[in-house]
């Protein structure tokens, strides 16, 4: 049975803020983040946006590109951004969706590595159940410290697929490489807003565990790097997915499939995923019957290469003018909004600010989060 991807989208916030500025105002040279760490610009999400509102907007444009809604039997929210550790983000999208009851929802973590773990559950789960589909969604908003060494690699996004047989833009092939390791190059303990990382540890073991991945993938399929057409890497910034690419000896440019996420920044369990978005939409090639190797990490870490044969359809099922008007549309703040958005508390939004898609974060009374969609 061919498994995979049936329909895909993405969604980030309404505001970008340029790297350059931000380079001006920390008097350090540009070049230091396009050059040094591959990225240009990154996503800034007003209070009244979180995980939950650009993932039900990603949700709604996955879903409406599949015939039967109702054959979705399974919902899995993959974040590292979680904001409770009882409900499961997916509840909320699954009430604005609505979905049917006799739907199971679930939220899985492992760093930016959850996504792919919610993918191959989602594969299994279709194996098991083949008129069903999975709804999977990868939704994560990444922030540090003004003034901190993460700071240029903030940013975030969503990005939602749909799991099904006779996938109509990317089939999963079985066997991949998986590697596990338990080190502390990532983390966040509950007590803490933002997340407390090694960089120079967490870039060695992503390319460590790219090489053994790879090679058990390499392993497992008894193929070769002459067998894979194309690649994407996750991208926590893209020069860290160019050494992967140096790590495997890739023979091609993989700039075609960091464009998005050179605008967007990091959006963690998204991330492998809008850049496989980005391949589809920029590859200046045709893609039918290619097969797309695809190498995920999650800090702390578990990594796992697999790889995908592109569907002789996919052409007719993505959507690049759209995903460039996501992008185009989104608005520039200055230095001064932008250290106001860091100060913003996600206790006390602002109804002023423009939102993505048709749901906001209304108001969080004792300890609740209240959602309410957007009145034109």
């Amino acid at each position: 049975m061919k498994i995979g991807i049936d329909s895909i989208a993405f969604s980030t916030s309404r505001y970008f803020f340029k790297l350059e500025t931000l380079a001006a105002h920390r008097d350090v040279e540009f070049e230091k983040y396009s050059n040094g760490i591959g990225q240009i610009m990154m996503s800034v999400f007003p209070p009244n946006e979180d995980i939950v509102t650009i993932a039900i907007d990603a949700a709604q444009k996955a879903i409406s590109r599949i015939a039967d809604v109702g054959t979705i039997d399974l919902l899995i929210f993959a974040t590292e951004s979680s904001f409770d550790l009882s409900k499961a983000a997916g509840i909320y999208v699954h009430h604005f969706l609505k979905l049917k009851e006799e739907c199971r929802v679930i939220e899985v973590k492992q760093a930016c590595y959850s996504a792919t773990a919610a993918l191959q559950l989602a594969k299994s789960f279709v194996r098991e159940n083949r008129d069903s589909k999975v709804l999977v969604i990868g939704s994560d908003i990444v922030k540090y410290s003004s003034g901190s060494s993460g700071e240029p690699t903030q940013g975030g996004a969503a990005v939602a697929f749909v799991v099904s047989a006779d996938p109509h833009i990317l089939i999963i092939e079985d066997g991949s490489g998986v590697h596990t390791n338990d080190i502390m190059d990532f983390w966040r303990p509950i007590s803490e807003n933002e997340a407390l990382f090694d960089g120079k540890l967490s870039a060695y073991n992503y390319l460590k565990s790219l090489d053994i991945s790879f090679n058990r993938y390499l392993t497992k399929t008894q193929r070769n790097i002459s067998d894979i057409d194309c690649v994407c890497f996750h991208a926590p910034f893209g020069k860290m997915a160019k050494k992967g690419a140096q790590q495997i000896k890739w023979r091609e440019s993989i700039d075609n499939t960091l464009l998005y996420n050179s605008v967007i920044g990091n959006s963690c369990s998204a991330s492998l995923y809008i850049c496989l978005m980005s391949l589809l939409d920029q590859s200046k090639t045709p893609l039918e019957g290619k097969r797309v190797g695809l190498y995920s990490y999650g800090s702390g870490s578990v990594a796992e290469y697999f790889s995908g044969i592109i569907s002789e359809k996919y052409r007719s099922y993505i959507t690049p003018e759209e995903n460039q008007r996501t992008l185009e549309s989104r608005k520039e703040i200055s230095f001064e909004e932008y250290e106001l958005f860091c100060k913003n508390l996600p206790d006390s939004p602002h109804k002023n600010y423009e939102n993505t898609g048709t749901v906001r974060l209304k108001s969080i009374e004792n300890k609740r989060r209240i959602y309410g969609e957007i009145k034109n």
